[in-house]
Order: structure tokens, then C-alpha cells, then sequence
């Protein structure tokens, strides 16, 4: 029986060409069915700087969506505008939405202290007392709050001089809401 000769250049060439086509193919689709239309609907948003959207490794996955702010009046409206947008896409796939602001080492510090507050609301319902003790502790500290919330979030915009936070705290455990 004739042994066959193993043209190992020629294979090699044919797994190249093949990864080089099928990455390209995801590249593409990523890009046009996937960021173009995610940054197209962020472009109608107020108080949107810029968005940027993750690369999505396989199908399974949440894509990234890294939405930078910029002055901000009204939180809770931004973000369900966000997420209604989001929806009417629907392509069946998960979001995670980072938002991104210029936030100083100040104002993080200002959140740690009254995350306390925050945190005992979730547990007890008693977002009036929150509210209140975030406001009294704003005030002494010359931040400027904003407080929503929905059956969601608690939506939490802290405003010092130039520098902007902001903060999107689920209400449950169920991994929703922005980072």
C-alpha cells in the first residue's frame, strides 16, 4: 500500500486562512450588529458623554456597556431611559451596564461613610430616615445629594464643585442594576 505524503505547508495555510475568515466574521458582526446599534441609541440620550461597548466573546455572555456621564439631573430617568432603549432593541441578549463619571477620592470617601445608611434602608423599608441622615451628613460635608428611588435601585447622585458621582444600588440580590 502507497503511503501518502502529508503536505504540511498547504494545511497550514488552510488553518490560517480559516481562523483569519471566522475571526474577522465575528469582528464584523460584533461591530455592525452589535456596538453600532447600542451607540446609536446612546447618542439621543442627555447626559450621556460617550459610550463603549465591551467585546463579547461568546453568546452566552452579557456585553459590557461602559456609559460615561456628564451632568446628570436626574439619575433614575437616565438609567431607565438606558435600559428602555436596551429593551427595545431586543436582541435577547444581557447588558451590564459600568457607568463611568469623574468621581474624586473625596466624594468615594463621603459614599463609604454613608453607605451605612443606604444599606440598613434595603434591610428595613425605611428610606425616609435614609434619606434624611444622607442629607444632614451632605450638608456638613458641602456635598450636594440626589436621592431616587424605584422597586428596583437606589439611584444616588453626590455633587461636589466639579466632580460628579454616580451610584445605582439594587434593592435586591438579584445582580441587577449599574456598577
Amino acid at each position: 500500500m502507497p503511503k501518502k505524503e502529508v503536505n504540511w505547508v498547504v494545511g497550514g495555510v488552510a488553518l490560517v486562512l480559516t481562523l483569519i475568515v471566522l475571526f474577522s466574521g465575528q469582528f464584523l458582526w460584533n461591530k455592525y450588529a452589535v456596538t453600532n446599534p447600542i451607540s446609536k441609541m446612546f447618542q439621543n440620550v442627555n447626559g450621556v458623554e460617550s459610550v463603549t461597548v465591551g467585546q463579547q466573546s461568546n453568546n452566552n455572555e452579557k456585553i459590557k456597556i461602559y456609559v460615561k456621564l456628564n451632568h446628570v439631573s436626574n439619575l433614575q430617568t437616565l438609567y431607565s431611559e438606558i435600559v428602555d432603549g436596551l429593551k427595545q432593541m431586543d436582541n435577547g441578549k444581557k447588558y451590564d451596564i459600568v457607568i463611568q463619571d469623574n468621581r474624586t477620592p473625596e466624594l468615594e470617601e463621603f459614599y463609604y461613610q454613608i453607605q451605612y445608611y443606604i444599606q440598613e434602608a434595603i434591610f428595613t423599608g425605611n428610606f425616609a430616615s435614609m434619606a434624611e441622615s444622607v442629607g444632614i451628613k451632605a450638608n456638613n460635608d458641602g456635598v450636594t445629594e440626589k436621592i431616587y428611588i424605584d422597586a428596583d435601585n437606589i439611584y444616588l447622585q453626590l455633587v461636589k464643585g466639579n466632580a460628579a458621582m454616580y451610584m445605582i444600588i439594587p434593592r435586591n440580590n438579584n445582580g441587577q442594576g449599574g456598577k
